[in-house]
Order: C-alpha cells, then sequence, then structure tokens
C-alpha cells in the first residue's frame, strides 16, 4: 500500500470553533474505505506515488458561502468542493477536500464528523476515478464501526486532533 497521509487543516482563527475529534477518527474512515473498495477497483494503489489528502472543514457563513460547486454529495448542511485532480510533485500526489458545513464546530460529534470526512472522502474519489461511484460508497459507508469511532475521549485535546495550522 502506498503510503497516505490525510491532515485536517485549519486556521488559528477558527480552531476555538473547529471539530475536537481524534484524529485516528479521520485516518480510521480512510483505511474503510480503502480496505472496503479502494484495493478491489485498485485506486490509488500503486506503490509508485505517496498520497497527500488534507481535508478543509469549515463552518458555514452565510455571508461568505454563497457559491458551491455540484457535488453529488451535496446536502442542506454539507458542501463539498475537493479539487477535480491530484496536483503532482515529484513522487507525490496531493489534494486538498474543501467542506463547507453547518455541522462544522467544536459541538460536532465524533459520529458526524466521521460521515462528513466519509462524504469528503467520497466526494473526492468520484471525481478522480470513473471506477468509483457515489451508490458504492454509499452501500459501504452502512459498515462503518461507530463504536470505534466514538471510542476516543471525546472532546479531543488539540493535540489529539493533530490539526495542520494555517
Amino acid at each position: 500500500m502506498s503510503a497516505v497521509l490525510i491532515k485536517s487543516m485549519i486556521s488559528k482563527d477558527d480552531i476555538g470553533d473547529a471539530p475536537k475529534i481524534n484524529s485516528k477518527v479521520r485516518e480510521y474512515v480512510w483505511s474503510y474505505i480503502y480496505d472496503n473498495l479502494l484495493q478491489q477497483k485498485e485506486v490509488m494503489t500503486d506503490d509508485k506515488y505517496d498520497y497527500d489528502l488534507t481535508l478543509s472543514l469549515i463552518k458555514f457563513n452565510a455571508e461568505k458561502h454563497k457559491f458551491f460547486t455540484d457535488s453529488s454529495f451535496n446536502t442542506e448542511i454539507n458542501k463539498f468542493r475537493p479539487e477535480p485532480k491530484f496536483n503532482i510533485q515529484g513522487n507525490l500526489k496531493f489534494a486538498v477536500l474543501r467542506v463547507v458545513s453547518k455541522m462544522i464546530n467544536n459541538d460536532t460529534s465524533p459520529v458526524d464528523y466521521a460521515n462528513v470526512v466519509y462524504d469528503a472522502f467520497g466526494s473526492f474519489l468520484v471525481l478522480i476515478s470513473k471506477k468509483i461511484t457515489k451508490e458504492e460508497l454509499d452501500r459501504i459507508k452502512e459498515g462503518l464501526d461507530y463504536d470505534y469511532i466514538n471510542g476516543f475521549a471525546y472532546p479531543a485535546t488539540i493535540e489529539d486532533c493533530d490539526f495542520f495550522i494555517i
């Protein structure tokens, strides 16, 4: 398996309102998708590249967020705007997956966070690969282990959130 780094980016100004969820939750969600779909579809399995996926989870602000990208994952409360392809630098492929959500705040539960992160990954994967469909992602989402997701201390410490602070 190629090395995959999953980060959650947050600005210094927004850290107080960021979800306080252990970074192992987003790593678990990615591993779950990888193990249950990407491996069998041979998506992002090439050892030639390492991958860096950065989540940008932003609380919806009606004054700032007026235009949204079409995504089959968009809902009334979550809007997804992943980059449409990987950027490549040497043997590194990287992308930012942006989410604007009414659910993103310091009270976001681990389950809600995991579901938003799952859909963020899904919105990106259906863009970069014709092998992956939203229907497949929706189907396997039902198998997420919510007991595991809820098993981490909540709210997590800033250190356990492991934010990439800008």
